[in-house]
């Protein structure tokens, strides 16, 4: 088994403001690589596949497995990583089911009326919306530790200071 540095994933149903909070943690990183597996997609799409759409699920494992190599490559280099992902199943949390150790998880929630405000403006339909309001509800029993939204550059501060302390742990 390969040494891998620390792999810290910040899982969030749609609407929870990862997108958002992306800038503010790469300025206050300091080193610390992040990454949102959104980042890849143009229009919901890589090279012309559909993947940010819920057709698009017998993809999604495909897609997972080729964050999972962009995400070793970096971590057997020594980079501590940091990945906004979606919320996981109850399977993929224990190291070494889907991500190799050390790991952590985070979970990354707002308010259900924030999280039906922002994807209303999405325009997002009903039975998309309550699936991520499913996704939430699920990561929040499965996820002891919580970050819920507020000023970004403060949240950003948050998640970094969790992720220093973990490392140093």
């Amino acid at each position: 088994m390969e040494d891998h540095a620390p792999l810290f994933l910040l899982a969030g149903a749609p609407g929870a403001g990862k997108t958002t909070l992306l800038p503010h943690l790469l300025r206050a990183g300091d080193g610390l690589v992040v990454m949102d597996m959104d980042e890849l997609l143009e229009d919901g799409a890589l090279i012309g596949v559909p993947i940010a759409e819920p057709g698009a699920a017998p993809v999604w494992p495909a897609y997972d497995r080729m964050w999972g190599r962009i995400v070793t490559m970096v971590r057997r280099s020594g980079h501590p990583v940091l990945l906004l992902c979606p919320i996981p199943s109850p399977d993929e949390l224990p190291p070494g089911a889907r991500w190799d150790a050390p790991l952590h998880w985070a979970l990354l929630d707002c308010p259900d009326e924030v999280r039906h405000r922002r994807l209303r403006a999405r325009s997002w339909d009903r039975e998309w919306t309550a699936d991520a309001m499913a996704d939430a509800a699920a990561g929040r029993a499965m996820m002891p530790l919580v970050f819920q939204s507020e000023d970004a550059a403060v949240l950003a501060a948050k998640i970094v200071a969790w992720t220093r302390h973990e490392t140093l742990s």
